[in-house]
């Protein structure tokens, strides 16, 4: 049984591994996961990063979503691996129809659109806590606006990692009848890893969300970034179990979902449930040296696999992931290698253009403490800012003539 660095990409797997279809906005950390689970994954996605054609098949999806479908029958042709499973990660919960093709395919080990419907509803959300007296922040529908002069957020349906959402001034009119309010909770921004079994589920880590953050240019509410597992106390460790058993058993979930939360002193608010893998479940996976996608595969009763590659030197308690937006339109020329305590990961190509507002890289970092790991990503992403800075695109003049 071999070992690799957390902090590093694992070996490509050899051809007689079993085959795992990965689609989603970025596989690359589903991929790499599946790789330590056995598995060669074979993926599509919005980048085919560098990092991720070095160990897996992948193509790069223009016409996002619609054309992931394609993109798989592109991957699979009839050949050996027609008949392999299928995964999906980020924000596909948002494409019943395009989680439904993918069923159609062939096995799909991900929860169908039916329960993606059911968790992505506020209203049953707001009625599951209330059902298990667990802690939800009050909703109101579009048609009925909060009072001035208290906080409340705007959220339009089937967003994730902070798409979709607006803070409420009182007074603009609320753009699409199915968007609700939601009151706004004061606390640290979390997120739960959970593991379900349809009836019930475990908590693999709870991990502080970074979000909004100015030091890696994202937008007001876009996810950037997880530090962790955090050390809660008892009270909110036994909250946050009880949440994800609720919401296991209410939807029926199996494998690897996310609650998004934000935590006060003395309670877990549920905001948002992401039922599929997630951002942070990498860092988790750096944490344990446990592959989050052969726990996910386990789940749904697919043990299918070559040996696996078992991360052994996570070297810390805390480890951590960041996402860099661009600043401004840049190409990309170089970037910094990293040291013993972080690396890049989603590497993009040579050459590539980056609008602003798109990401340009993650960082994956590990140390002693979250603070500590906190303070690597804000030195590692000013690296990289630096690095990229002499890569802002410079439109030229016509040429006279």
């Amino acid at each position: 049984m071999a070992s690799t660095s957390v902090l590093i990409p694992p070996p490509a797997p050899p051809p007689s591994a079993p085959p795992l279809v990965i689609v989603g906005a970025s596989a690359r950390a589903a991929a790499w996961s599946a790789i330590r689970a056995g598995r060669r994954p074979l993926c599509a996605d919005l980048f085919a990063d560098r990092d991720l054609l070095a160990v897996a098949v992948a193509i790069a999806v223009e016409d996002y979503p619609l054309g992931l479908v394609k993109a798989v029958e592109d991957l699979l042709s009839s050949g050996p691996d027609a008949a392999c499973p299928a995964i999906y990660t980020g924000a596909m919960e948002n494409h019943f129809e395009v989680v439904a093709a993918l069923s159609d395919r062939g096995p799909l080990l991900g929860n169908p659109p039916e329960t993606l419907r059911l968790v992505s509803d506020p209203g049953w959300i707001a009625q599951l806590c209330d059902d298990h007296n667990l802690s939800c922040p009050a909703i109101r529908p579009a048609d009925d606006p909060p009072p001035r002069g208290h906080q409340w957020l705007l959220r339009q349906p089937l967003s994730a990692g902070g798409s979709g959402v607006s803070e409420w001034n009182g007074t603009a009119r609320p753009p699409g009848s199915n968007a609700v309010f939601q009151e706004r909770i004061r606390g640290r921004s979390a997120a739960a890893l959970c593991l379900g079994t349809g009836s019930a589920a475990r908590v693999l880590g709870v991990t502080e969300q970074l979000v909004g953050r100015e030091w890696l240019s994202a937008s007001r509410w876009a996810w950037c970034g997880s530090i962790g597992p955090l050390e809660l106390p008892p009270p909110l460790n036994d909250q946050v179990a009880q949440l994800a058993d609720a919401v296991a058993s209410g939807a029926g979930l199996v494998g690897l979902f996310g609650i998004d939360l934000v935590l006060d002193s003395q309670r877990a608010w549920i905001i948002e449930i992401n039922p599929r893998y997630t951002g942070s479940a990498e860092v988790i996976e750096m944490s344990t040296g446990q592959s989050m996608i052969g726990l996910h595969l386990d789940a749904f009763g697919d043990s299918r696999s070559s040996p696996p590659i078992v991360a052994t030197d996570t070297g810390s308690a805390v480890s951590a992931k960041a996402v860099l937006f661009a600043r401004e339109d840049i190409t990309v020329t170089h970037l910094p290698p990293g040291d013993s305590t972080w690396s890049l990961a989603d590497i993009p190509h040579r050459g590539a253009r980056i609008t602003k507002g798109r990401p340009i890289c993650s960082i994956l970092a590990r140390g002693v403490t979250v603070d500590g790991c906190r303070d690597i990503l804000k030195r590692s992403s000013q690296e990289v800012y630096r690095a990229v800075k002499s890569s802002r695109i410079v439109e030229r003049p016509p040429e006279a003539g």
